[in-house]
């Protein structure tokens, strides 16, 4: 049977390996919507382009091999996807105001995702940390003791308490008045 200091050192371990996992993944959805974020905003930009003449010219395909000159017309006319296979004809205008507002809720969720990452970091750090502590004070048994007023005391069911030292000297008068 493994000490509670191996059970202890086990389940960090595990819990580090899990923040990780959790970390990578939010990291690769931050990523996906960083890249849509610059494709809403390339598409504003070309958006607002479009409408500045009135024909273009283009190579217009033919099957999958030809192509031909051609000229795009209607250049302020686009259909816009609105959901589930709903799509709406637009102007160019209108059009660049639904990327503006797609682009926005898209920068709203990066923020969102950078938060998770940094608090899923902070706590691989923690995590690191208590390793490192639990490593440290594992030969002392219950991890107590010292003069720091605090501890680490293991229970014999694998969890670990945290317990400091209550003074009322220092919550007690410290105000003005």
């Amino acid at each position: 049977m493994a000490s509670a200091s191996e059970q202890h050192t086990r389940a960090i371990l595990g819990a580090v390996q899990r923040v990780g996992e959790q970390k990578r993944d939010r990291e690769g959805a931050l990523a996906r919507m960083r890249a849509c974020l610059e494709e809403y905003e390339a598409l504003g930009a070309t958006l607002t382009a479009l409408p500045e003449r009135v024909e273009r010219p283009a190579m217009v395909p033919l099957g999958k091999l030809a192509l031909f000159p051609g000229t795009l017309r209607h250049t302020n006319e686009v259909t816009v996807l609105l959901g589930e296979n709903l799509f709406a004809l637009r102007s160019a205008s209108q059009a660049v105001g639904i990327a503006e507002r797609r682009a926005e809720f898209v920068a709203a969720q990066v923020q969102s995702l950078e938060e998770e990452v940094r608090e899923l970091g902070s706590e691989l750090e923690k995590l690191g940390a208590m390793h490192t502590l639990g490593l440290d004070r594992g030969s002392e048994g219950g991890g107590g003791g010292g003069g720091d007023g605090f501890g680490l005391v293991r229970n014999p069911d694998g969890t670990v308490e945290i317990r400091e030292e209550f003074v009322e000297a220092e919550w007690s008068g410290g105000g003005g008045g």
